[in-house]
């Protein structure tokens, strides 16, 4: 029963060839692989997702989002036979903003017929609402539009940079009464920048309820360049009086702070 010396040595020979194979083809692989990028769609090189983390950029957090709320959506006269809408809107998200996204308003008719339309681009701060408005849309003569409606779209989330925080913008003052002619209505009053940085610009939306909370008038501005800690001054007028008793001035004062250029 002892072995044959002959078929040992063949094992043995055989065995030394199939290592000399193995180590020539894994020479052969690591020769003619391709080299380990960050732009090569695959997670090698200690990455901690594909293409990102470890020697890479930065993996992009992801952060999982509720949509945005239409809290309430309104038409008001704009006089000469124009109309103005506008839209509440709120993030319901407090770790992200929107930086942009997409609006579509329409005023539609009793039948449901599309009377205007206005499009437009917005952002919203976390946790935060804010007003949307747009002045004197134009309608067919004759036409008086009874509903409108607001769609939103491409909403981009963004984390606000650090050490900024939110804008702080005081109004003070605000009031409500006739142009000194007679001939319409105005709000006047003043804003204040609280924060602690300059301001590029500060949108202003002004809205007017009557006794049952109901929106009979919007008008909008901008100040632009205010300073730390500076106030200004704001009048917006009606070139009309307004057919309702107004109980309550609601001013929503906004600065884009994921502009890059947001301080001016």
């Amino acid at each position: 029963n002892m072995l044959d010396p002959t078929k040992t040595k063949r094992n043995i020979i055989i065995s030394i060839y199939i290592l000399i194979f193995i180590v020539l083809m894994f020479f052969i692989y690591l020769i003619a692989k391709p080299e380990e990028t960050c732009f090569d769609g695959i997670q090698n090189q200690a990455e901690k997702g594909i293409d990102c983390g470890g020697p890479c950029s930065p993996c992009r957090e992801v952060v999982e989002t509720k949509d945005l709320k239409i809290e309430e959506i309104a038409i008001a006269d704009g006089g000469n036979g124009t109309y103005d809408v506008i839209a509440k809107i709120s993030n319901p998200n407090g770790s992200v903003g929107a930086k942009e996204f997409f609006y579509s308003f329409q005023l539609k008719s009793a039948d449901g017929d599309i009377l205007a339309s206005k499009d437009g681009k917005s952002f919203i701060l976390p946790a935060d609402s804010r007003f949307i408005a747009e002045i004197g849309l134009s309608v067919p003569s004759g036409s008086v539009p009874v509903s409108a409606s607001i769609e939103l779209s491409e909403v981009k989330w963004e984390n606000i940079s650090a050490g900024i925080g939110k804008p702080q913008i005081g109004v003070y003052n605000k009031r409500f009464g006739k142009s000194p002619m007679g001939e319409g209505n105005e709000v006047a009053g003043i804003i204040r920048n609280e924060s602690n940085y300059d301001l590029k610009e500060i949108n202003i939306v002004v809205v007017l309820r009557d006794e049952n909370g109901k929106i009979v008038g919007v008008n909008t501005t901008r100040k632009d360049s205010v300073g730390v800690k500076e106030e200004r001054d704001f009048l917006m007028t009606w070139p009309y009086v307004l057919d309702a008793t107004v109980q309550k001035i609601e001013v929503d004062s906004q600065t884009n702070i994921f502009d890059p250029e947001f301080m001016r």
